[in-house]
């Protein structure tokens, strides 16, 4: 599976050192958001916003709201200039960005954090077992591979972890904020609408 990372910044340094920390990821840089680019992936991607970039840029705090609507995987923000109280705040109360990070921090705890989010997102929650089955479905978390009947299915992060949710709360009736919390690890309303959708293709794959 395809891993990348988005790195909103203009900073070549910056770009430089993450790629030399993260050698199996793809680094890409870009100075604007590209939510077309996110949107439109099926892998394993995490975004790291340059604060301070962005923000003498002319980039407006609205942004990093629609940021965390339209992205789903790790988001984390990275900054040098310290930040006000109220801005760190924000960044986790209403930007619900996962972590932020200093370039002050030596490489190896950079690294350490990253991987953290990484795992956080696309680990699957039974990491003590290699096979969870169950009925026709076969989930091989080493290969990080779901078979239907021997047929391999293809699907994105969010599907994989929807579906192994599913499979580890066998008739065990969910409501729509306990699957938002299980697999999105929120609660909004954009996530409790989208989780129809959701299911249905999963049906479809199934099926």
């Amino acid at each position: 599976m395809e891993k990348s990372i988005l790195l909103i910044s203009d900073n070549a340094n910056l770009l430089k050192r993450l790629k030399q920390m993260m050698a199996d990821w793809q680094v890409i840089s870009s100075p604007t958001y590209l939510p077309d680019f996110l949107l439109n992936r099926d892998s394993q991607t995490l975004m790291i916003v340059d604060l301070d970039h962005f923000f003498t840029s002319g980039h407006r705090s609205e942004t990093l709201f629609l940021m965390r609507q339209q992205f789903r995987g790790p988001l984390l923000a990275i900054h040098r200039k310290k930040l006000a109280l109220a801005m760190v705040c924000n960044l986790f109360d209403c930007f619900h960005f996962d972590e932020l990070l200093s370039l002050e921090m030596a490489d190896r705890e950079l690294r350490a954090r990253i991987q953290q989010r990484l795992w956080r997102y696309y680990q699957p929650h039974e990491e003590s077992r290699e096979v969870l089955n169950t009925g026709q479905l076969q989930v091989d978390f080493q290969h990080y591979m779901i078979t239907v009947n021997g047929r391999k299915l293809t699907m994105g992060p969010v599907d994989f972890r929807l579906l192994v949710y599913f499979m580890q709360h066998e008739n065990v009736v969910l409501t729509r904020a306990q699957i938002a919390e299980g697999v999105w690890r929120n609660g909004r309303d954009s996530t409790l609408r989208s989780i129809d959708s959701h299911i249905s293709k999963l049906r479809k794959l199934i099926e």
